[in-house]
């Protein structure tokens, strides 16, 4: 076949160059999007450090091992947090204060390790300082736990549900409430 080499050559580069282009740019693709699920993560954790018992929050966490597989800093910080999650601190009454400032101070590492990872220069005080929750939520998920035990009590038979009765004719208005006309059947 008398065909020079450099014909060769320029064939395979029309043969070979888009499927060369197409390879590298579907790497490049997938490289993006591994880094967009790392960056969701963080922010997810990032937005939601103030109430960690957020969906969100805990999703994020667990999503930690398979995204950030391979950034072993990333990987210690955040098997130590999970490892703190388990400990038997978590549920005595009298250490549950410093284990939920242990618990911050682990989450903090672990933000700032992954922010590291991602190009993010956040200061350990930044992350621990600048991060809002309202005392009002924390009251109601207070108040929402306690419910939720206490109607549990009650389901489970070791509560007995309080019931009143109540005379036909409600006691007379007294003069602050005489201000209100009384609804007539």
């Amino acid at each position: 076949m008398g065909i020079p080499l450099q014909s060769w050559i320029s064939i395979v580069a029309i043969v070979t160059g888009p499927v060369a282009a197409l390879l590298i740019g579907k790497f490049l693709e997938e490289r993006r999007a591994k880094r967009n699920r790392k960056i969701q993560v963080f922010h997810a954790l990032m937005a939601n450090r103030a109430s960690r018992l957020s969906a969100p929050w805990v999703q994020s966490l667990n999503a930690i091992e398979t995204e950030f597989y391979g950034n072993t800093k990333v990987i210690e910080a955040w098997r130590v947090i999970v490892d703190h999650l388990y400990s038997a601190e978590a549920n005595d009454s009298a250490q549950v204060d410093r284990w939920n400032e242990k618990l911050g101070d682990l989450v903090n590492e672990l933000l700032f390790e992954m922010g590291k990872s991602l190009g993010y220069h956040f200061d350990k005080v930044t992350l621990k300082r600048n991060a809002y929750y309202p005392r009002g939520w924390g009251e109601i998920e207070l108040e929402q736990h306690a419910i939720r035990k206490k109607f549990l009590e009650v389901l489970d038979g070791k509560r007995r549900l309080p019931v009143a009765t109540f005379e036909d004719a409600f006691p007379p208005l007294t003069d602050q409430d005489s201000k209100i006309t009384p609804i007539k059947k």
